[in-house]
């Protein structure tokens, strides 16, 4: 009987160049993605110590503790349900157009490579993340640094959270496309396709 081992070495089917290359492209990737979160994260958290914090505007103290304890949580709960929603059916269909690419499973393909998320989807998004961005910045902070980083966090991970969504949603383009797709797949148009489908099952139905 074989022995079974508590630990088993990775196998790996490319060569270690091929697989540091792979490395430095999704890190060269995660960088290009990180540049809006930080540019959006900084200008809002300058944008309050200059507008807010320098001219004294924020919720007394009592106030302060309610949207610390009702407000943000609530919004923020919100938010995490919606975005989680989003995700999940944003990760479900790029799962299965690349289980599709690599079947070569044109129709399957062809049903999904349009699809996204509906405009609005992303409008409640970001009208539920908005509340919980203006609490915390209108709480009363006791220096402009710890304002500022707590600010600048929180505006990080609502836009990168906001970055993924449109990445995963859109497999056939931007930095986390889907590789390995026939170039002829993406020059067909999609609706054109599943119509003439459609239609050549609708005349084998007579």
């Amino acid at each position: 009987m074989d022995k079974i081992g508590i630990f088993r070495r990775r196998v790996h089917h490319r060569t270690f160049k091929e697989r540091m290359m792979r490395r430095l492209e999704i890190l060269i990737k995660i960088i290009i993605m990180l540049f809006w979160p930080l540019v959006i994260g900084s200008g809002i958290s300058l944008g309050w110590y200059e507008f807010l914090y320098k001219n004294g505007i924020h919720f007394e103290d009592g106030v302060g503790l309610i949207i610390t304890t009702a407000w943000i949580s609530v919004f923020g709960i919100l938010y995490s349900l919606l975005f989680a929603i989003a995700l999940n059916t944003v990760w479900g269909e790029y799962k299965s157009l690349r289980t599709a690419v690599k079947r070569r499973d044109i129709d399957t393909f062809m049903d999904l490579r349009d699809e996204e998320l509906s405009p609005l989807v992303y409008v409640i998004i970001t009208v539920i993340s908005l509340p919980v961005l203006l609490g915390f910045m209108a709480l009363k902070y006791p220096d402009p640094l710890s304002g500022a980083s707590i600010i600048f966090g929180v505006v990080f991970s609502l836009v990168l959270l906001f970055v993924v969504v449109m990445e995963i949603d859109d497999p056939c383009a931007g930095l986390w496309y889907i590789k390995n797709i026939p170039k002829d797949w993406l020059e067909i148009d999609p609706k054109k396709f599943r119509d003439e489908r459609n239609g050549k099952k609708h005349l084998r139905s007579y």
